[in-house]
């Protein structure tokens, strides 16, 4: 990893994206300890901070960063995530049931593809400041 890695779990999530601002806004409320910091990628701090991701990987799928400098992304940091909120993490291990991690790879990614014509409208929209 070329960037220093960050003090704390970091998540880098498309901030134009209504579904995408509203699962952090899920992730913050079940947060309690504020062990996982959410950057918007396009945030001009994010290739500074994180040189070794990809532009072109932060459009595709969220990315999840430990203060490792370990990296998921997609599905896969969903599952790290429910690991790391408390009253969560019992459903971290479904993913380790056959096929759940198979099919929430390919949902995410269609989610992902499609988020733009999902029609996320009102519903999605978080209020500004």
């Amino acid at each position: 990893m070329t960037g220093s890695p960050p003090d704390r779990w970091t998540l880098i999530f498309d901030g134009e994206c209504g579904i995408c601002r509203r699962s952090v806004e899920w992730i913050r409320r079940r947060d309690p300890e504020g062990r996982v910091e959410t950057i918007p990628f396009q945030d001009p701090q994010v290739p500074r901070r994180f040189p070794e991701i990809p532009s072109e990987r932060f459009s595709q799928a969220m990315q999840l960063v430990s203060p490792q400098g370990e990296r998921w992304e997609g599905a896969r940091a969903a599952e790290e995530l429910l690991r790391l909120l408390p009253r969560w993490r019992g459903l971290a291990p479904l993913f380790r049931v056959p096929l759940v991690r198979r099919v929430a790879d390919r949902v995410y990614r269609w989610v992902a593809r499609n988020r733009g014509r999902l029609g996320c409208g009102d519903h999605c929209t978080l209020p500004e400041g």
